[in-house]
Order: C-alpha cells, then structure tokens, then sequence
C-alpha cells in the first residue's frame, strides 16, 4: 500500500515539475540541415541529382518537430479530473498517515473477498475497490475517489471491535459508504472550481498552479473530519440501500440489526459522540427503514 501511494505521488510531482525542464533540444536532423547552406550550393545539388532528396529531408524534418511538439506539450499538462481524484486521495492517505494509522499489523477479517461478493451480488461485477483499515478510533470510516472510478474504502478497527461487528457486517457498512460515494455527495463536496477549470489544461510556458491540490486537500479534511452528510442525503443513501437488500431478506435484516448497534453504542460510548454529526442518524435510518405503523 505505501509502494502504491509513493508511486502515484512520484507521478503528480513529475507533472507539476515540468514547467522547471530545460529547453528541448534540436533534433540531429535540424542539426545536419544547418551545417550547409543549400542555397549556396544549389546548382551542385541539382547537378548530383541531390535536391530531391533535401526536401524530402525537410519535410521529415518538420513532421518530427510537430510530433515533438505535442510531445512537449502533453509534458505540461495537468491530469483529468478522474486522474486526480485517485492522486489527490492517496496524497491525503499519505498525508494524514501518522493521525489516521493505517499502517500497522493488520487483523484478516477476510474483507475483500465478502465485500467483492455482496457488490456482484447487488450485480456490480468487477468494481475495483481497496479496503483500507485504520487503527484510529475517531474517523470512523470514509470512501475517498480513487484512480478509474475506483474505491478507496476506510474503516477504523477499535469501531469494528466496539461494536463487535461480523465479517458480514463490515461488509454491509461498506457497502452503504460504496453507495454514498456512487451517489456523488463526497465529490460535490470537496470539489473546487480550479480542480473544474484547470484538470486537463496546458500549463505550458507558465508555472503550475499548485495551490489547486492544496485547496482539494483542506476540503477532504473538512468534509471528512467536520462537516460530513446531510439528512437529505443519508435518507437517500439509506433507500438505495433498502432497495438493493430488499430482495435478500437475510441481507436486510443483518443491516437492520447493524443500524440498531450502532444507534445504540453512539448514544452509550462517548467516544462516538461525533458520529450522529458526520453520519446523521442510525436512529433516523433505522425509522426509515421500519414499516409504516397500522392505524386501527
């Protein structure tokens, strides 16, 4: 996992230092073109038969200078928006590496393999996700936009422990973050206008604006750790979620019961106190899902 963050960070940083390369160079072409005026020794070309030959020179000349143009250019240009999403979020991974402690010896609750099977059974085949476990009690859990609609899952593993919960039902936890972040809150939210305007553009012949990254970077931080989802939007995950679990009752049922554990355990572990703010509200999601009262 450090290898894969290293390496995507090794990519951005060579980007934003190409306004720093030198000059290119004359092709060897252009080079030997320059060594004699054929002007001056026209007649002597045509006599030999030679001056064909020069202009077909010429113009291979001036193809390879175009290509190399484009060449150049592509070197000065910031990455689509989809590129970034995956390499702004590994540089917060990075970044926040010591706070959020993902790196350490990590218990094998088996998760790729159940997570990987409830995506293609809610018919999500071949959907690329990493599952990132955190030894950090106070983030929770998250899903950050990776590389090519990719997944970054996080989940911290004293909640896991706090709440006792099954390799199904981390499972089911993840699934309603894949879900969130399919919906497209988290994007919405940190998204900037540079990050629009500037993804993909041409910084040739100016210095790149890096303050674009750096102003993505404080909006995860914010989203993430302060400002989380609306009401709106938690009903509107919590349907998809009831929609997709409804036709597998033993599904439902499990993310009912995980929706009561953790309503309980917010209102009873201090520690969690944050939860209902950034994740509002296992007690409203579990009204939503229940059936309507009968009136009598």
């Amino acid at each position: 996992m450090i290898t894969m963050f290293k390496v995507s960070l090794a990519s951005i940083s060579l980007v934003l230092a190409a306004a720093a390369w030198s000059a290119p160079q004359k092709l060897q072409e252009e080079k030997e073109l320059e060594l004699v005026n054929f002007k001056s020794v026209k007649k002597v070309l045509q006599q030999d038969g030679l001056s064909q030959s020069v202009k077909l020179k010429e113009k291979k000349v001036d193809a390879m200078k175009k290509e190399r143009s484009v060449v150049e250019e592509s070197r000065y240009t910031y990455p689509t928006q989809d590129e970034m999403w995956g390499f702004i979020s590994e540089y917060w991974l990075v970044k926040n590496a010591q706070l959020l402690q993902w790196d350490f010896q990590k218990p094998d609750y088996g998760l790729e393999k159940s997570f990987a099977t409830i995506l293609e059974g809610m018919g999500f085949y071949q959907k690329k996700f990493k599952i990132l476990l955190l030894n950090n009690p106070t983030l929770v859990r998250a899903a950050l936009p990776g590389n090519e609609g990719e997944v970054i899952l996080l989940v911290s593993v004293p909640f896991i422990r706090s709440l006792d919960l099954s390799k199904l039902e981390i499972s089911l936890l993840l699934l309603e973050d894949f879900f969130r972040l399919e919906l497209g809150y988290f994007k919405k939210a940190v998204e900037t206008e540079k990050l629009r305007t500037l993804s993909g553009t041409s910084f040739l012949g100016a210095k790149p604006d890096q303050s674009m990254i750096q102003e993505v970077l404080k909006k995860y931080d914010q989203q993430i750790n302060e400002t989380g989802f609306t009401f709106q939007q938690q009903f509107e995950t919590t349907k998809k979620m009831d929609n997709f679990l409804k036709s597998n009752p033993e599904l439902w049922n499990s993310y009912f019961r995980l929706l009561g554990k953790i309503d309980r355990m917010v209102k009873s572990n201090h520690q969690y106190k944050d939860y209902v703010r950034l994740y509002p509200s296992p007690e409203m999601q579990v009204k939503w899902l229940s059936p309507p009262e009968k009136v009598l």
